[in-house]
């Protein structure tokens, strides 16, 4: 049999190999015993497993208050259980136990998905068009000195992005034992470029074309951006499953998102340029003269011409002017 003490997030602490029928595992608190665990919810002879015959295990209790759970059922004190696979728990103690009777499945082919395999170039490329759009915004606010500002702008979305890249190598080292650098610096580029880019183009083509949705979707695809590269961090950085990863990242999203909007609300409300936008005008598509020929407009000047002139021969033989009568 093997015997696993595996920690809470399920790594293996210790591992154990009992060969042969009839071999006895104590494990508890005391120095004797065969597996010791440092654990002040266990007595100190807390449990007994036997290696049977015909290659399963039987588990007792040593008659402790807390008892022992296979599976999460408590022991019977005076039959104990038998199993081929499963997890004991003693105190707090998890213990994994494997026979032989337990089929093992294939080997599994090792694979590099698309991110390991192109970490590099995926780095390089994020990293390049963020700072090639924090330089883009220091260009479209044309300053006195166009190369400093751009430099700037490019030197400061580069060290946003290598902090934030800090910190996820940082936790993937302590929690995996690897750095990662390449792969959280392309899904913090990429996912921050995508997002830079992204919403200031929605933004563009929504004033050009006049939708206002286009604004939404942007704020939209951005939220979505945030959190699949958070979940990537965790996966990478982590040992949590998908579950615990997609919760995790649903909640720091969910509060980015409100401190953002929160931040965005004070900026506005203090900013003496903002201007309440009304709703959208939009101008009708009427004819008001229908299209005609340059002669049609013609023939009408000169009728109005005409008629011009009888009117102001009726106006001079009812009112005559002064000097004519002179």
């Amino acid at each position: 049999m093997l015997i696993e003490q595996v920690d809470p997030h399920g790594h293996v602490v210790l591992r154990h190999r009992f060969a042969a029928a009839g071999t006895e595992c104590t494990v508890g608190r005391d120095l004797g015993c065969d597996i010791v665990v440092d654990d002040e919810h266990a007595a100190p002879r807390h449990a007994l497993l036997v290696l049977q015959e015909d290659g399963r295990v039987n588990v007792r209790d040593l008659g402790t208050k807390n008892g022992t759970r296979v599976d999460g059922k408590r022991v019977p004190a005076d039959t104990g259980a038998i199993l081929e696979r499963g997890e004991v728990i003693v105190g707090r103690t998890r213990l994994r136990i494997r026979t032989r009777h337990v089929p093992l499945g294939p080997e599994r082919v090792f694979r590099r998905d698309f991110l390991t395999r192109h970490r590099t170039l995926l780095a390089v490329t994020g990293v390049a068009a963020c700072m090639a759009f924090g330089a883009f915004l220091q260009w479209l606010d044309a300053p006195s000195s166009l190369p400093a500002s751009v430099t700037k702008g490019a030197l400061v979305a580069f060290g946003i992005i290598a902090l934030w890249t800090a910190g996820w190598t940082l936790m993937a080292k302590l929690n995996r034992g690897s750095w990662n650098v390449r792969v959280h610096a392309a899904i913090g580029a990429i996912a921050a470029a995508f997002c830079a880019w992204g919403y200031w183009v929605a933004g563009l083509v929504a004033f050009a074309a006049q939708w206002s949705f286009l604004v939404r979707i942007g704020i939209a695809v951005v939220v979505s951006t945030a959190f699949v590269a958070l979940y990537g961090h965790l996966r990478e950085a982590t040992h949590y499953g998908r579950r615990v990863s997609l919760a995790l990242a649903g909640a720091v999203t969910l509060v980015i998102g409100v401190i953002v909007w929160v931040a965005t609300i004070g900026v506005d409300e203090s900013d003496v340029n903002r201007v309440a936008l009304g709703p959208d005008v939009r101008l009708g598509a009427r004819r008001v003269v229908p299209n005609r020929d340059t002669a049609d407009y013609l023939t009408e000047v000169d009728a109005l011409r005409l008629a011009a002139g009888r009117e102001r021969q009726k106006s001079l033989l009812n009112a005559p002017l002064a000097d004519a009568e002179d």
